[in-house]
C-alpha cells in the first residue's frame, strides 16, 4: 500500500499580495497541518480545501494525489466532478430571472412548459411550480435511479442526452406523494427547473451559467460536464461500490461513460477554490437582490437529510452555527462547500473517492471550520 503523506499548500491571496504575514499564515499553517493529520488517517487518495475568510482572502490547501497509479500529485487546480452542487448555480440564475420579472416561482410550471407533448406524462404535472421543484417537494422520483437508465447510460458511452430523454424514464410514473406534501431530494426537478430557465431566456443552460455566475463572481475553472475528457481532471475512484464501480476514468483519461447526462443535475466540473468563492458571494447577497435571500432561504423540513432546503440551499445548525451550503456527489468524487452565516466565512472540500472504505475522511474534514472559527475569534 502507497504511504501518501505529500501535502500542498497554495495561497491565493499572493496573487495580490506579496506575502502573508501573521495572523493569516499562522492560520494557513494550522489549517495545512490539520489537513495533512486528517488525510494521513485516511484512506483517502487525494483532498483540496479551500476557505474564503470573513475579509474575503482566500486559502487553498491539497494533500495527497490527484492519480495514485500515474503517481500525480493534487493540485489546487486540479478539477473534480461536482455533483450536485452545480444544482447552486442554476438557483443563482433562477433568483436572477426572478429579480428581473422574468419567472414567477409559485407560477404553474405548465405555464412555461405546458406546450411540449410529454408535459403531462410527468408526476404531478399539473400542479408543479419551480418552488416545488427547487425545494424538492414535487413528488417526481429520481431518474438516475432508475435501473433501465443505469442499464442505458452505460450501453451507449458516446451518448449525448437530451433533457426530456432523461425526463422520459419517470413518465407515467406514480408520484411520491402530492406536491407539496413531503420533501424527496430528486435530482429530475432540476432538469425540469432547467428547461423552464431555457424557455424563458431562449439560452444554453450553460451559456446562462457563464454570463450570470461564473462571469460576475470571477469563476475561472468551472467547466461545463458535457464530454468524456477534462483538462486536469483528477482520476475518481469509486472501488467495488455498485452505483457505477471502478475507476471514473481510463488509461488515457477519458471517463467510462458520457458525464453530460447529469446535465442540470450537477453537471460542472470544478475546483475547490470556486465553490468557496461562489459560496461566500451567494449567501452575503453579491450574486442577486440581497432582499430576494429572505426567500431564497424560506425552506421546508429535509427529512432524512436534516435541516431545511430553501431554494437550492441546505440549512441546518453546526457547533459553529448556522451552516448553509450544498453537497454532491457522482461515482468518484464527493464534494461539500459550506458558508457559516455568523462568521461570515465559507469552505469547500473535494475527495476523489466515492466508496465506503475511502470516504471516511469526510466525517473529518469540517473539524478545519473549527480551526478557522478559533483564530478569527482573536
Amino acid at each position: 500500500m502507497i504511504k501518501r503523506t505529500f501535502t500542498t499548500l497554495i495561497l491565493l491571496s499572493l496573487i495580490s499580495l506579496p506575502s502573508l504575514k501573521g495572523q493569516e499564515a499562522d492560520l494557513s499553517d494550522k489549517l495545512r497541518n490539520k489537513l495533512t493529520e486528517i488525510y494521513e488517517a485516511s484512506n483517502a487518495p487525494g483532498v483540496s480545501f479551500s476557505a474564503v475568510l470573513p475579509d474575503g482572502k482566500e486559502i487553498t490547501l491539497t494533500a495527497g494525489y490527484a492519480d495514485l497509479e500515474k503517481k500525480i500529485e493534487m493540485e489546487f487546480d486540479h478539477k473534480m466532478l461536482g455533483g450536485s452542487t452545480g444544482k447552486v448555480f442554476y438557483s443563482v440564475v433562477v433568483m436572477q430571472l426572478i429579480e428581473e420579472g422574468k419567472l414567477d416561482l409559485d407560477a404553474p410550471v405548465k405555464n412555461y412548459l405546458g406546450n411540449n407533448s410529454w408535459f403531462e406524462r410527468l408526476p404531478n404535472a399539473a400542479n408543479l411550480t419551480i418552488r416545488n421543484l427547487m425545494r424538492h417537494e414535487s413528488g417526481i422520483p429520481r431518474y438516475v435511479f432508475k435501473e433501465a437508465f443505469q442499464k442505458d447510460v452505460i450501453a451507449d458511452v458516446d451518448r449525448v442526452w437530451k433533457p426530456e430523454e432523461l425526463l422520459s424514464y419517470v413518465y407515467d410514473d406514480k408520484p411520491l406523494f402530492s406536491v407539496g406534501e413531503q420533501f424527496a431530494y430528486s435530482d429530475t426537478n432540476y432538469i425540469i427547473v432547467a428547461m423552464v430557465i431555457e424557455a424563458v431566456t431562449g439560452n444554453d443552460l450553460y451559456d446562462e451559467v457563464q454570463t450570470r455566475v461564473l462571469d460576475r463572481a470571477r469563476l475561472n475553472h468551472v467547466v461545463p460536464q458535457t464530454g468524456r475528457v477534462y483538462e486536469k481532471l483528477a482520476q475518481g475512484y469509486n472501488g467495488e461500490d455498485p452505483f457505477f464501480p471502478g475507476n471514473a476514468l481510463d488509461e488515457n483519461g477519458r471517463s467510462r461513460y458520457n458525464w453530460q447526462f447529469e446535465w442540470a443535475g450537477g453537471g460542472l466540473v470544478i475546483t475547490t477554490r470556486d465553490l468557496a468563492v461562489l459560496a461566500k458571494k451567494i449567501y452575503e447577497g453579491e450574486m442577486f437582490d440581497k432582499a430576494l435571500l429572505k426567500e431564497y432561504f424560506d425552506g421546508r423540513e429535509a427529512t432524512g437529510m436534516g435541516g431545511t432546503w430553501g431554494l437550492g440551499v441546505h440549512i441546518r445548525n453546526s457547533p459553529n452555527g448556522r451552516v448553509m451550503g450544498h453537497s454532491g456527489f457522482m461515482p468518484g468524487y464527493i464534494t461539500n462547500m459550506m458558508y457559516f452565516e455568523d462568521l461570515g466565512f465559507s469552505i469547500c472540500y473535494q475527495i476523489n473517492a466515492s466508496d465506503p472504505p475511502r470516504r471516511g475522511i469526510l466525517r473529518q474534514l469540517p473539524q478545519m471550520a473549527n480551526i478557522i472559527r478559533a483564530e478569527i475569534g482573536n
